[in-house]
């Protein structure tokens, strides 16, 4: 087995990564939403020709769920085994006396080969695969030629993770958050392509082969091209990667127990996220002839509005933080003693990001119309209205959806794969109550109770993951991040209440017009961001204020 430093030499390396990531929390945060942010406002594009070239109907559903059954393949693979296990085990090698090469070359030749294993599997069954959704007839021809494309993402995404998991280790954040943009201009591409060869095509009894491996071809090539771009980053950050196979005497049964586990847990996570899929492909089928509800199309463009708050606020400082975390309870002290660090980390999981995700979650519930209509301009108008309903249900989980982030990294950081399995069941077991309930309601309200199961089921897993870390570090203060998370909404309900105000003024005098849907979002956003500084002001949030300052010097650095 490999040497281990003194542990004085390894305290101290410990206390100087923790310091340098502490002092850099503003900055690595900064960088992740930047790239985060330039990806979701070109992600906005690509949504929107996306919407433009196949629209919100059935050719929608056939590629919307080809394409997203890799994700769901990859988060078996990248929060099973590679986020949970990866980092928090690199973290624990770099303190070996070779810096955890051995073991780490050990650990990603095992990563690599299950993720090619695993991604041959998916392409070569993508015909089976489709089967969980509950499309038909040239829906479900079309759905299976997008999928024997769009599966082998899933090894490019799992190396990708892998990649991310190897920058993020060694403190570099920024690439792994800009990468993305490269695989949404090619993506933009390809529709580009496609609008200006076939324009758009909704009905699914139309595609040529042509028009399937333009589409979906360049969604997986963007996927590849973004994997690579890591490449010459890693290079430069001093990584070499040497196979190796041997096992024995690295500490790998330990890793496998914690990894299976974990792995069980996001098997029956997706396994309810399959589920919701295939409940809701089968919303446009229940509906009564000319009628149009809400599907998966639907859900999928909701999802992408509710993912850009959670992702340049939420995953950004959450992913910064996660390092601390797994270095914190490595370094704890006999029976529960030393978790002072870990209060503070959790605490900062809880406080942080709700300084900007309460806020925006008011804005996509206020302003849901005019985004959707204005975004997803190639809708029509009744598509759009019933997005933009899916959107307002879903926005309501946006805390809780974050605080179920945090308990994952808790739970990978101190590698608890039991608890997490018994927090996951019980989230799942809920949502997909919630998704046998939207069978037995009218079509038009199905994809909106879904997302009430979202927002229940993140819930019940919030409280009850506050409820077992509080009893696991000794106290978290409970008191003082549930008044900050009133105060504010309190002060979001105060800049939501002009934005109501002007939404109404616009719609009597340009009704659903699409510049007034523009306008809206401009004058809305204004109204509620003016209106949000007077409540923080009034409700004395001071936290929002340093929050902002924080990160607007490492934006600004002085020279």
């Amino acid at each position: 087995m490999a040497e281990k430093f003194p542990a004085s030499e390894e305290g101290q390396l410990d206390a100087e990564i923790d310091a340098s990531d502490h002092k850099n929390l503003g900055r690595n945060s900064a960088l992740m939403a930047s790239g985060t942010l330039v990806s979701r406002v070109l992600g906005m594009v690509n949504a929107m020709l996306l919407a433009k070239v196949v629209g919100q109907d059935l050719a929608a559903e056939a590629f919307r769920s080809a394409n997203t059954l890799p994700n769901f393949i990859l988060v078996l693979l990248s929060g099973g085994i590679l986020n949970a296990v990866l980092l928090p085990q690199i973290t624990k090698a770099m303190k070996r006396a070779d810096g955890g090469r051995q073991f780490v070359d050990r650990l990603l030749g095992i990563a690599f080969a299950l993720i090619f294993f695993v991604a041959l599997l998916s392409t070569v069954g993508a015909g089976a695969l489709m089967q969980i959704t509950d499309l038909n007839g040239a829906a479900m021809h079309l759905a299976i030629a997008f999928a024997y494309l769009c599966m082998p993402q899933v090894l490019f995404y799992g190396i990708f993770a892998i990649f991310g998991n190897l920058l993020n280790a060694r403190g570099s954040f920024g690439p792994f958050g800009w990468a993305p943009v490269v695989n949404n201009m090619v993506a933009i591409g390809g529709e580009i392509v496609f609008l200006h060869m076939w324009g758009q095509q909704s009905d699914p009894t139309v595609w040529t082969h042509e028009m399937v491996l333009v589409l979906a071809g360049s969604a997986t090539l963007g996927i590849v091209a973004q994997t690579l771009v890591l490449i010459p980053v890693l290079y430069r950050s001093g990584f070499r990667w040497r196979p190796r196979w041997g096992l024995r005497g690295y500490g790998f049964s330990k890793v496998g127990r914690f990894a299976g586990l974990t792995f069980i847990a996001l098997c029956i996570a997706q396994a309810g996220g399959l589920y919701v899929m295939r409940v809701s492909t089968g919303m446009l089928g229940r509906a009564a002839p000319g009628e149009y509800v809400a599907g998966y199309a639907a859900y999928q463009n909701a999802m992408m509005l509710f993912q850009m708050p959670y992702s340049l606020i939420a995953f950004s400082l959450l992913t910064a933080l996660f390092p601390q975390l797994a270095r914190a309870w490595q370094r704890r002290g006999p029976v529960g003693t030393g978790l002072g660090d870990m209060r503070q980390i959790i605490r900062q999981g809880l406080t942080l990001p709700a300084v900007g995700i309460i806020p925006a979650s008011m804005v996509l519930i206020v302003l849901a119309r005019p985004l959707v209509r204005g975004i997803f301009w190639g809708l029509r108008p009744y598509e759009a209205a019933a997005t933009a309903n899916v959107l307002m249900v879903m926005a309501l989980s946006t805390m809780a959806y974050t605080i179920a982030t945090l308990q994952q990294q808790y739970c990978f950081a101190t590698e608890q794969g039991g608890a997490n399995l018994v927090m996951q069941c019980l989230a799942t077991v809920v949502q997909v109550g919630f998704a046998v309930w939207a069978l037995f309601v009218p079509p038009a309200y199905g994809v909106l109770v879904i997302c009430l199961g979202m927002l229940v089921s993140n819930s019940v897993l919030a409280f009850v993951f506050l409820g077992f870390a509080y009893h696991q570090v000794g106290g978290l203060d409970l008191g003082s991040v549930a008044w900050l998370h009133i105060r504010l909404g309190l002060a979001s309900i105060v800049g939501a209440v002009p934005a109501i105000a002007v939404q109404w003024v616009v719609h009597r005098w340009l009704g659903d017009a699409l510049m007034g849907q523009y306008l809206l979002l401009v004058v809305g956003g204004l109204l509620f961001l003016t209106g949000f500084m007077v409540g923080v002001k009034l409700f004395r949030i001071t936290e929002f204020q340093t929050f902002a300052r924080r990160i607007l010097s490492k934006l600004h650095p002085a020279h």
